[in-house]
């Protein structure tokens, strides 16, 4: 996957993986770095940490980025649904 494109200041920025709505280094004062990534047919915001996380992991077990995404979020829809039970 080429480098995402980092949206900077968008006071509404929410991250899909961690819930973070706050830029969480203190270091900082501007709202949380977010990208958007296509899996199947929607988009989804998730933060710079998460984005980078995923890469890493997606490098280290030589699976494609998108394939990462797509077996994280296949699992966050299981345990919503077991939760659910």
């Amino acid at each position: 996957m080429d480098e995402p494109n980092f949206t900077y200041n968008k006071i509404e920025a929410s991250c899909h993986y961690c819930s973070r709505t706050k830029n969480p280094h203190p270091d900082f004062d501007e709202p949380l770095v977010t990208t958007k990534i296509k899996i199947k047919t929607r988009n989804i915001e998730i933060c710079i940490n998460c984005w980078h996380e995923l890469d890493s992991l997606a490098k280290g077990s030589n699976k494609s980025f998108i394939k990462i995404v797509t077996e994280k979020e296949e699992l966050l829809r299981l345990l919503s649904k077991s939760a659910v039970l």
